[in-house]
């Protein structure tokens, strides 16, 4: 049988086992709350917690001090308020005892009264001993939850204010790497423009070389009237020691990048876009429609370098030669002229040969090019952008071609035009047959009169170009791009497919949409080179189509 001490631990552990289930579920219930809630905050408010960290951090010490004042005074005053309140003051374990055995004893004498205020006092007890118990457990458990709290918002407030710092960081990262790319741009512009200032030291020496070419004209003239059209031989009329002064200021001149003004001389319709400038906004679409005719495009601030190096020593150097009346280099490349990288913008070139000359990424970009010669010269990457070619050969020589002193070879050489650029150039007459065109670019190109017979033309492209006349026999056309091109003929996928090396142009590839002729005026090739009458006579009626790739390539 259980003692009196048993029965009052049992009855104390059922007054207080619910209240207890309840608040560990509460508790958790809390906890998943406040999860959900700080993930919440931590995506949505994190703004809204750095910027009122104050107002938070006061609210929670208010609340901490609240807790403690008022649990210092339940502590103080915790006797009076359980003696008002239940009629008992401290209530021990021993102590339910005493009315458990009251109860027992009064219900064995069978004294329903005395039993009646023995339970009463056992529950005025109990419940005063399960106040005290909850009201101590509360503010323990307040001021534990709001100190953790506080902890927790402490490390979430230095974490915002971490994060905040990094992002700061991170701005001014960022602006430093800004300031050193700009700091490295100018330190490369201080280079390019150091070998500009070398390269122009050096320029006096081709004043001297112009001087002394001059000297040369006069004694071969004897004398005599002006010869607006000079020819020098250079075999018979230079002396050796100028072909090698010629040849060693060729190789100490380098290339080098340089400011670009945004200024184009190779396009003669680059003083009317300058001056339609100051008023684009007035002329709407009008400009732009100016711009797609011409092909202008936006340029680059003043301060920016040109696109790839270059060397307008080396294109003074070609133009004093050929203005002296040097037209046949092959003795000076015989002897290591080196012009690769010459900028030779807007010349006139007539009647030049130039076999096996050096002249890789050379820019000739709005020349006008006339019965030259560059059979067997290294153009790789050289630059025809809007020139004028009429009657000009780029093919390949063979051997009884090739003009002393230069060596022949056995067989053909190449001439090597890898990534040539042709883009708006206007092509008449010229032969390119056997050369090396791998991946050129003839964008917007018209041709007229081209030969491209037994040529490589392989990833060369061709878009927007107008191929009037041209001979693609044997011509290896590996992903050339047609797309955009305007042709004559319903025919001309098929016969470019026959005539082209076997297995190297897909004509299924394309489609031809009908063009109306007058619709060709808005091209400004077409329409600088020829009439529309004159072009519908060159046709024979043919009508014209434009090219349209409707796949890709095969791999």
């Amino acid at each position: 049988m259980a003692t009196p001490e048993e029965r009052a631990d049992a009855a104390a552990r059922a007054a207080t086992s619910g209240p207890g289930l309840a608040a560990g579920g509460m508790g958790l219930l809390f906890f998943a709350f406040g999860i959900a809630a700080g993930v919440l905050g931590a995506y949505v408010a994190v703004g809204f917690l750095a910027d009122s960290a104050g107002l938070i951090l006061s609210v929670f010490l208010s609340a901490l001090l609240v807790v403690l004042i008022l649990g210092v005074l339940i502590f103080a005053l915790r006797k009076t308020l359980l003696r008002r309140l239940f009629g008992h003051a401290d209530v021990a374990l021993e102590q339910i005892a005493d009315p458990l055995a009251r109860i027992a004893d009064r219900a064995f004498d069978r004294d329903p009264v005395g039993a009646t205020s023995a339970a009463r006092d056992l529950v005025a007890m109990v419940l005063a001993r399960y106040a005290w118990i909850s009201t101590r457990r509360w503010i323990i458990a307040s001021l534990t939850a709001l100190i953790a709290a506080m902890a927790a918002l402490a490390g979430t407030a230095l974490l915002f204010k971490q994060n905040q710092l990094i992002a700061v960081q991170t701005d001014l990262l960022r602006e430093q790497n800004t300031r050193i790319q700009e700091q490295t741009q100018l330190i490369q512009t201080d280079v390019q423009l150091a070998e500009a200032a070398r390269n122009a030291a050096l320029a006096v020496e081709i004043t001297d070389i112009a001087a002394e070419l001059g000297r040369v004209v006069d004694r071969v003239n004897g004398g005599g009237a002006v010869n607006p059209v000079n020819v020098l031989d250079p075999v018979a009329d230079l002396d050796r020691s100028l072909v090698l002064r010629i040849t060693s200021i060729s190789r100490a001149l380098l290339p080098y990048r340089f400011l670009d003004t945004g200024l184009r001389s190779e396009d003669m319709t680059d003083g009317l876009r300058v001056a339609l400038m100051r008023r684009r906004e007035a002329l709407g679409d009008r400009y732009d429609k100016s711009a797609a005719y011409f092909g202008w495009e936006e340029r680059t601030d003043a301060t920016a370098l040109t696109d790839r190096p270059a060397s307008p020593e080396r294109g003074q150097l070609l133009r004093v030669l050929v203005s002296s009346g040097v037209r046949n280099l092959e003795l000076l490349t015989f002897a290591g002229l080196d012009l690769d990288f010459a900028m030779l913008r807007a010349s006139d070139l007539n009647l030049v040969t130039a076999q096996q000359a050096r002249l890789a990424y050379a820019d000739f970009s709005g020349s006008y090019i006339v019965e030259c010669d560059f059979g067997t010269a290294i153009l790789d990457n050289s630059r025809f952008r809007l020139a004028n070619i009429s009657r000009t050969r780029f093919a390949a020589l063979g051997p009884d071609q090739v003009r002393p002193p230069l060596p022949a070879q056995d067989g053909l050489t190449l001439t090597r035009m890898y990534g040539a650029d042709f883009q708006r150039a206007t092509i008449i007459d010229s032969d390119f047959s056997g050369a090396a065109l791998t991946a050129a670019n003839f964008d917007g190109a018209l041709l007229d009169g081209a030969d491209f017979s037994n040529a490589d033309l392989s990833a060369a492209t061709l878009r927007g170009a107008v191929i009037l006349a041209a001979d693609f026999g044997g011509t290896f056309l590996k992903r050339a791009d047609f797309d955009g091109a305007v042709v004559f003929g319903d025919d001309f996928l098929t016969q470019l497919a026959t005539a082209a090396a076997p297995d190297s142009f897909d004509a299924a590839l394309y489609r031809l949409d009908p063009v109306e002729l007058r619709s060709l005026d808005e091209i400004m090739v077409v329409n600088n080179h020829i009439t529309r009458e004159d072009l519908a006579s060159r046709t024979t009626g043919a009508k014209a189509f434009r090219v349209t790739r409707t796949g890709d390539f095969a791999p």
